[in-house]
């Protein structure tokens, strides 16, 4: 049987699943991240605003 790799980058995922369930943040920045209590963490996703 021939193997298969199947690759998929789901940019801005998460940002979009937010604006999706929460309409008001549509046309505007919408960054996911990390703790800001903890001041330290990446950027999971952004859309296109942002």
């Amino acid at each position: 049987m021939e193997r298969v790799i199947l690759h998929s980058d789901l940019n801005n995922f998460y940002a979009s699943v937010e604006c999706l369930h929460n309409p008001s943040l549509q046309n505007r920045p919408v960054v996911v991240a990390g703790n800001p209590a903890f001041r330290h963490g990446i950027v999971l996703a952004k859309n296109e605003w942002a």
